[in-house]
């Protein structure tokens, strides 16, 4: 199982303290989910979010990574806030799997998440 998939397994459900971060770090990214109050358009969002960290060279992951990253600037969401999502990921679900996170575990989800960014440019 590759590290990626096996500290996922570690973490439960990470959504929670995700959105928490996000929202710390950019508070005017909160207003954009008051509509959404059964938390079914962030759970779609990490649920892309996973599957493209699963895959991150493949042509449909780059294509919708490159198209959500448009989307997002017309929604008022700058470039360097939507990419820090993904690095957001990576350091809760760090936190959350505490010493089972090896030095394996980090390189693996630092060189997924700069190869997807990279290739969806």
């Amino acid at each position: 199982m590759d590290p990626i998939t096996a500290s996922l397994e570690l973490v439960g459900d990470p959504s929670d303290a995700i959105y928490a971060r996000l929202f710390e770090r950019f508070p005017e990214t909160k207003e954009r989910f008051d509509r959404d109050v059964s938390g079914s358009i962030r759970a779609e969002m990490l649920t892309m979010v996973f599957d493209c960290l699963m895959n991150p060279a493949g042509p449909y992951q780059t294509g919708l990574v490159r198209t959500e990253r448009v989307n997002h600037d017309g929604f008022g969401t700058p470039a360097k806030v939507f990419d820090s999502l993904f690095w957001i990921v990576r350091d809760v679900c760090r936190e959350r799997a505490g010493a089972a996170w090896t030095p394996e575990t980090e390189a693996a989800w630092t060189s997924q998440i700069e190869r997807l960014l990279a290739a969806s440019k």
